[in-house]
């Protein structure tokens, strides 16, 4: 044991040395210069420039932030996000969900027991409000924040005395306790703009308030609203760079001290697919946290099945997002999280500028609905923006474009929303090809190493457009591949193989002119003399899965369109 002792001891003494030595070693401090020549190096060949992002709004996003990026950042850029939140903590604003008054008086009480702070309903004219129904809801609405939306029908408000919260459809009302001027920043974004449109919309409105009433009404009497979308860093930059715009806004106005207006968030449903629709959890997820983050004052979490009817689990699911945001992160008592990030601040500052400009040019126009004219056309011009990059797989929507499931039920009566959603023209063509089937067959040519890559290229490829393809055997002579295709019925073929056998085989295969139209996988600089020897097209990384799925729909169709696709 005293042998034992002693080595314990040593050990010990030999840990402290160690412990001791670490805490005396020192490190050269790098420079930004050498950290860009080390990654310049790791780049085999390209630039750093093709480290670069550019974004929807247009703002150039760098590999890497540093403390450097502060010195541009205005000194009391955290201090304004800061002071206009005030607290770190946010209502939990779930949308009420029913077909029947007696469901949605249902379900208020359902989620207002299970954790729901605000009661959000939309007034819709199929739900026909009894007296006692209005009695039951008024006793509900005791005691509790709303956020109400009556633009439907307004005199919905005629059946209440006051209310306490935020209310949308009614322009300047009488109750005291409810904010009325309602600033909306979703709406530009349900018509695919970006978050300078977004930001920029939100100004203008504000501006046409204060001419038809004043700022000081504005400051006391308005809220407003965003969608957050799951890019993340973009969605906690946006509400941030809104409280500092608001901010500029007032003192534009002559008031510097314009009192901070209650900020409401939603996750948007613009990223929500049907297709594999429980990846929507996280979509979902993502951007309550973001909201949160970003500094909300409330959030609303969409179930992940909204678009084809949310059930008790699914709304459980989406209320809970928020729960555990706050009882298990902690981050209800932490204001302004993100402030001081190299990243998110520069990302703020630059939304501010870009948004401010855009305002001002807005501004230049004469009437408001020129300004709002300008304001859609350039939505417009980002929505396309988004849907070629989702086309051509730049971007990814999961279980969409990429990673498709064949299973997916694609039989679902879709709920029809204001937003214009990135899955909706892919959701079409996986339907319209389930429809009218096409038969589809790979045929694999060379060593299964060689081409195995762009075989499961081309069949994920097929599969997000809603073509389930077969692999025919490998290596199959013309009049056997011809055998198998009758024998299959196999309506149209994709050639697989690798650079040296696509060029060798895809002649002598047109030669022998196939019964059903041929495809090459990959760009081959022979594309042009296969075309005339019969080829029908090609399937390659960053061409429009839109233009090929019509093409293909075309052939399904019997339409003779799919040439040289």
């Amino acid at each position: 044991m005293k042998i034992v002792r002693m080595i314990l001891q040593g050990g010990s003494e030999s840990v402290h040395m160690t412990i001791q030595k670490m805490k005396e070693t020192t490190f050269k401090e790098a420079t930004l210069a050498e950290w860009e020549q080390v990654a310049i190096k790791s780049l085999k060949g390209k630039t750093f420039e093709s480290l670069l992002t550019k974004t929807l709004e247009e703002i150039i996003l760098k590999p890497l932030y540093s403390i450097a990026d502060l010195e541009d950042i205005p000194t009391n850029q955290t201090n304004i996000v800061r002071q206009t939140k005030q607290s770190s903590r946010w209502l939990v604003a779930q949308t009420v969900i029913g077909n029947t008054v007696e469901e949605i008086l249902a379900d208020m009480k359902d989620s207002l027991a299970k954790g729901n702070d605000v009661i959000n309903y939309k007034l819709d004219l199929k739900h026909k409000w009894s007296s006692s129904d209005l009695e039951e809801l008024k006793t509900i609405l005791e005691g509790h924040t709303v956020l109400l939306d009556v633009s439907s029908d307004p005199s919905f408000l005629h059946n209440f005395t006051d209310m306490q919260g935020m209310i949308k459809g009614v322009g300047a009302h009488q109750f005291t306790t409810a904010r009325t001027f309602f600033l909306d920043g979703s709406r530009i974004h349900k018509f695919g703009g970006d978050a300078v449109s977004e930001l920029a919309s939100v100004l203008v409105q504000a501006d046409a308030f204060v001419d038809a009433s004043d700022l000081d009404q504005l400051s006391k009497k308005g809220f407003v609203q965003f969608s957050v979308d799951t890019n993340f860093f973009m969605e906690i930059a946006k509400i941030r760079a809104f409280r500092i715009l608001w901010k500029a806004f007032g003192e534009a106005h002559g008031n510097s001290e314009i009192a901070a207006i209650p900020v409401h968030a939603e996750t948007s449903l613009r990223s929500f697919s049907t297709l594999d629709s429980n990846v929507n959890i996280l979509r979902a997820g993502n951007s309550a946290l973001a909201a949160v983050l970003g500094g909300a004052d409330s959030v609303t979490t969409y179930p992940h099945d909204y678009l084809t009817g949310a059930n008790p689990t699914s709304k459980r699911i989406a209320r809970n997002m928020q729960l555990v945001l706050k009882e298990e992160t902690h981050i209800n008592q932490v204001l302004d999280a993100p402030g001081g990030s190299y990243y998110i601040e520069t990302l703020t500052k630059e939304l501010v500028e870009k948004s401010w400009t855009y305002f001002l040019e807005l501004m230049n126009e004469s009437t408001l609905e020129e300004r709002e004219l300008k304001l859609n056309e350039r939505a417009t011009l980002k929505w396309e923006q988004q849907l070629a990059s989702l086309a051509t797989r730049k971007k990814s929507l999961i279980g969409t474009n990429v990673y498709a499931n064949p299973e997916d039920n694609l039989e679902n009566t879709i709920v029809q929303t204001d937003y214009k959603r990135l899955a909706e023209p892919f959701e079409q063509m996986r339907k319209a090809l389930k429809d009218n089937p096409l038969n589809t067959a790979i045929i694999p040519f060379g060593i299964l190493k060689e081409y195995k890559a762009r075989m499961d290229f081309v069949s994920g490829y097929l599969i997000a457009l809603g073509v389930s393809p077969i692999v025919a055997p490998e290596n199959l002579k013309p009049f056997d591949l011809q055998k198998w295709i009758d024998e299959q019925a196999i309506d149209y073929v994709v050639f697989v193989g690798n650079d040296e056998q696509t060029a060798g085989l895809v002649p002598a295969l047109l030669n022998e002119q196939l019964s059903v139209p041929m495809d090459v996988a990959g760009k081959f600089e022979e594309y042009e003399d296969w075309l005339d020897a019969g080829l029908s097209g090609r399937i390659f990384a960053g061409q429009s899965l839109l233009e090929k799925g019509n093409a293909l729909l075309a052939l399904a169709k019997k339409e003779d369109s799919h040439d040289n696709a």
